[in-house]
């Protein structure tokens, strides 16, 4: 195993995790932490249970807590915000301190943490498995998620390239999804979307064709796609340009999401 040469900051590390399921709450997590030219890697086996009471409390604590804040709410929160870092903790050793090759890629990411990019990788089943925003270092008490540069969620094929349609198929099917729940006091459409439009402009635009989702709702958007796949030409490129809003009672509840 090659070390990873540390101490400065003219690069960033990169360490993705890679969660496999293995049977209940048993899983197979393999590390890898590539920069610098370098690369080490471990594998770590993990036993961790995530109750339905755990998840339910999370849930509770980040939508209902925010809303109503009231008594006996506070004292609820201060018992979830305990287990959130019990569980973090236990993630956190399960993968770091399970054997030598990973307790080594530790110690040669943790000077470089705060410049360094985390990346989750789980297949879409498993994205909810394992509560991985909690993990956290036992040694400093706080989240990897609030020291690292990025912390990210990733898919094991997400980074294939797109296949071009073939000669004759047609243009490239762009279906642009604009989202502004803000409306007037949101960020401009033309601020965002101005370069695509702008390159689907002059001799590009015969091989491409856009259209716009409206209106811009989930339940539109999961038509539109059925719709298109069965007369088989679904979409090449699903563009979403927009934000979320985190609240109810309109459009201009609560803030980005």
């Amino acid at each position: 195993m090659q070390p990873l040469q540390s101490g400065g900051h003219c690069f960033m590390l990169t360490l993705r995790l890679m969660e496999v399921a293995e049977g209940p709450d048993q899983h197979r997590i393999e590390l890898a932490l590539e920069g610098n030219g370098a690369r080490q890697t471990a594998v770590s086996q993990l036993k961790l249970t995530v109750s339905e009471q755990d998840r339910e409390d999370v849930r509770w604590y980040l939508e209902d807590f925010l809303q109503y804040p009231l008594d006996p709410a506070p004292k609820i929160a201060a018992r979830v915000e305990g287990r959130m870092a019990e569980v973090g903790k236990e993630l956190f050793k399960g993968v770091f301190q399970s054997n030598d090759d990973a307790r080594d890629l530790w110690t040669a990411l943790r000077p470089e943490l705060n410049d360094a990019r985390v990346e989750i990788v789980t297949s879409v089943e498993g994205a909810a498995t394992l509560p991985w925003e909690l993990l956290r270092d036992p040694k400093t008490d706080v989240p990897l998620a609030l020291r690292a540069q990025s912390f990210v969620r990733a898919h094991p094929r997400a980074a294939e390239r797109p296949r071009p349609p073939q000669a004759g198929a047609g243009p490239i099917r762009i279906l642009l999804v604009i989202c502004r729940p803000r409306a007037g006091d949101d960020v401009p459409f033309r601020s965002v979307a101005s370069r695509l439009l702008k390159g689907l402009s002059g001799a590009g635009q015969d091989a491409l064709r856009l259209e716009v989702l409206r209106p811009p709702t989930f339940e539109q958007l999961s038509k539109r796609l059925r719709e298109a796949k069965g007369r088989g030409k679904p979409y090449h490129v699903v563009h979403f340009d927009g934000h979320g809003a985190y609240g109810a009672g309109g459009p201009k509840a609560g803030a980005h999401g």
